[in-house]
C-alpha cells in the first residue's frame, strides 16, 4: 500500500501544521471590523431615509386631510400663511390676489404648527374662475341665500379648472425626470393642481434651506413644485403631495 503524497496542507511530526499568527489574526479582525462597520453605517443610513420619507408622507396626508376638511366646512380653501403665524394671511377676511403660495396655515386647519424648520409649505389654485382660495358664487344665487357661494360653487370652480390648459401662470406640477419628463421648471408644466403640499427633508444641496433644488425660492416667490413621484438623490429629498381637481371634486361631491 502505497503512502499518501504529502501536501502543501499535510501535517506531520516532522513538519507541524502552521496557523495565523497574531498579527494576522489582528489584522483580519480589523478588517472584518470596518467592513462591519460600513455596513452598519450604510444600513443605518438607509433606514433612517427610509423612515424619514415616511413620516414625511404621513404628514403630507395629514395635511392634505386637513385641507379638504376646510374646504368642506369653508366652502374654499385654506389661504397660505405668509408670515409665519400659522394663520391664513386674509385682509379684511379674504385672501388677497396672488396671495398662491405659502407656509401651511396649521392654526386656521386646526393643526398646532409645527417648528419653523418642519413647516410644511403650501400652494392653492387662483385663476379667473376658479379663485379656490376664496367662497365665491358661480350660479347666481343671491346674497345672504343658503346657496350662495356654497360647496356646490366650489365644485363648479373645480370643474370649470379641469378645462383650463395648463400654466406657469399658477401652482404647478413639473417632471419628475421619468415618466412625465424632465424636472424644469421653465419648460416642462406638467399640470395645475387644486392644491399642493411640500415638507422639507434634511438641506441636501446644502443652500441653508430646508427646501432643496427647484424649491430653493419657495415659499417667498414661485409657483414650481416638484412631482411627487421624483425620486430622492444625494441633493433632493423634499416630499410633496398633490391633489387634482377631480380629486377634490370627489372627495367634496361625497359630503353634499
Amino acid at each position: 500500500m502505497n503512502p499518501m503524497p504529502a501536501t502543501l496542507s499535510s501535517c506531520s511530526i516532522s513538519r507541524p501544521c502552521s496557523g495565523f499568527t497574531l498579527v494576522e489574526v489582528t489584522v483580519a479582525l480589523a478588517v472584518l471590523g470596518i467592513i462591519a462597520a460600513a455596513a452598519a453605517a450604510a444600513y443605518l443610513g438607509l433606514f433612517s431615509a427610509s423612515r424619514n420619507k415616511l413620516n414625511a408622507d404621513a404628514s403630507l396626508a395629514s395635511l392634505a386631510g386637513a385641507v379638504v376638511a376646510f374646504a368642506q366646512s369653508h366652502h374654499r380653501l385654506p389661504c397660505p400663511d405668509v408670515d409665519g403665524s400659522g394663520n391664513e394671511s386674509l385682509v379684511a377676511g379674504v385672501c388677497p390676489t396672488n396671495r398662491d403660495v405659502g407656509w401651511f396655515p396649521y392654526l386656521s386647519a386646526g393643526l398646532t404648527s409645527p417648528a419653523p424648520l418642519a413647516r410644511a409649505i403650501y400652494g392653492v389654485y387662483r385663476s379667473v374662475g376658479a379663485d379656490l382660495a376664496r367662497a365665491e358664487e358661480h350660479g347666481g344665487d343671491p346674497v345672504g341665500s343658503a346657496s350662495y357661494a356654497d360647496g356646490a360653487d366650489l365644485i363648479h370652480a373645480l370643474r370649470f379648472a379641469t378645462v383650463q390648459v395648463p400654466s406657469n401662470a399658477y401652482i404647478y406640477l413639473t417632471g419628475n425626470n421619468a415618466t412625465s419628463g424632465a424636472e424644469n421648471c421653465g419648460g416642462n408644466v406638467v399640470s395645475n393642481p387644486a392644491f399642493v403640499v411640500l415638507v422639507p427633508g434634511e438641506d441636501r444641496n446644502g443652500n441653508g434651506s430646508p427646501v432643496d433644488g427647484i424649491h430653493g425660492t419657495l415659499p417667498a416667490s414661485g409657483h414650481c413644485f416638484a412631482a411627487p413621484t421624483r425620486a430622492s438623490d444625494t441633493y433632493f429629498d423634499d416630499r410633496t403631495l398633490a391633489v387634482s381637481f377631480y380629486t377634490l371634486m370627489a372627495k367634496l361631491n361625497n359630503e353634499l
